[in-house]
């Protein structure tokens, strides 16, 4: 093989090489909805909700409101919640791959009509 040749299938490969790369880093993040059922989830499991409602049953409506921001309903009140984010990490508090962690930070009170 001539120098012109091995030089453009050298580029051929590089590009190739390239694109693969791109095309993996471009699906390495998980999809919205993932986020919102973990959100949704966590709002769920938390008990002191429906006890501030005075429902003690589930509630009748959640709403996002915001960014991590959530509006829960039930009767003629709701309760405002705030979620946070977090970045996984390990037994030692290393950061590590996956999906964040996200927790209720903070539950209002009730707001009644």
């Amino acid at each position: 093989m001539n120098k012109p040749v091995r030089a453009a299938v050298a580029a051929g490969i590089i590009a190739l090489g390239g694109l693969a790369f791109w095309a993996v880093q471009s699906h390495a993040a998980l999809p919205p909805q993932y986020d919102r059922w973990n959100e949704f989830r966590a709002v769920l499991s938390d008990n002191s909700i429906p006890q501030k409602l005075g429902t003690y049953d589930l509630a009748e409506r959640i709403e996002r409101v915001g960014d991590l921001s959530y509006r829960v309903h039930g009767g003629k009140c709701f309760i405002a919640v705030k979620l946070s984010k977090r970045a996984p990490t390990g037994p030692q508090g290393q950061p590590m791959v996956g999906g964040s962690v996200i927790s209720i930070a903070e539950v209002g009170e009730p707001t009644c009509k």
